[in-house]
């Protein structure tokens, strides 16, 4: 009895521990997934940055071509200078009529807005008639434009009817830059 509860002890002794081996794997296994934790929190990090920045590119783009084909609907004309801009493919000069306090318009009585770049920053400068209740202002409607042309349906601007722009936004992220490119077509009003 003596002999099988000491050959007993000594099994138990053997089991009782892990080998070299299994310490090493295991240290293996979790010194994989301590590397690959940061590497996915990296991967994460740069896929969300990127469709924020697709987002943007986009949300310029759009932003702008909206805000320009509400103004275009609003203008009697196309004028081909005004100060010291002059329409051409890269600068859209529109005359707006007037309104008073009450947002009625006034007969006879225009205002000016111009869309034009400067740099990679587009913007839209209003410039109100004296009677105008509309606010002399300067807006910058994109950043990182690479692109802009207006075209129009007339070569005579004071016959043009629909303006189409297209605009080209982008941004740089390094190593990867997104884009977005879009186009939009407005009537003038009474068209």
């Amino acid at each position: 009895m003596k002999k099988e509860l000491l050959i007993f002890m000594h099994k138990s002794q053997e089991s009782a521990g892990f080998t070299l081996v299994e310490i090493i794997v295991a240290i293996g296994i979790f010194a994989i997934i301590i590397l690959f934790l940061p590497y996915l929190g990296v991967y994460h990090y740069w896929i969300y940055n990127t469709q924020i920045a697709q987002f943007d590119v986009i949300s310029d783009a759009r932003g702008t071509l909206d805000d320009m084909d509400s103004y275009v609907r609003q203008s009697n004309r196309v004028i081909s200078n005004y100060l010291t801009y002059t329409t051409d493919s890269q600068t859209l000069i529109l005359q707006i009529q007037s309104i008073d306090p009450s947002n009625n318009l006034i007969a006879g009585t225009y205002d000016n807005v111009v869309f034009y770049l400067s740099g990679s920053d587009f913007f839209r400068q209003v410039f109100p008639s004296a009677n105008s209740k509309r606010l002399a202002a300067t807006k910058k409607l994109a950043s990182n434009v690479t692109e802009i042309t207006f075209s129009y349906d007339n070569l005579n601007y004071s016959l043009v009817q629909q303006v189409t722009t297209t605009i080209s936004v982008q941004q740089n992220l390094g190593k990867d830059i997104k884009s977005a490119t879009l186009s939009s077509q407005a009537k003038l009003r009474n068209y």
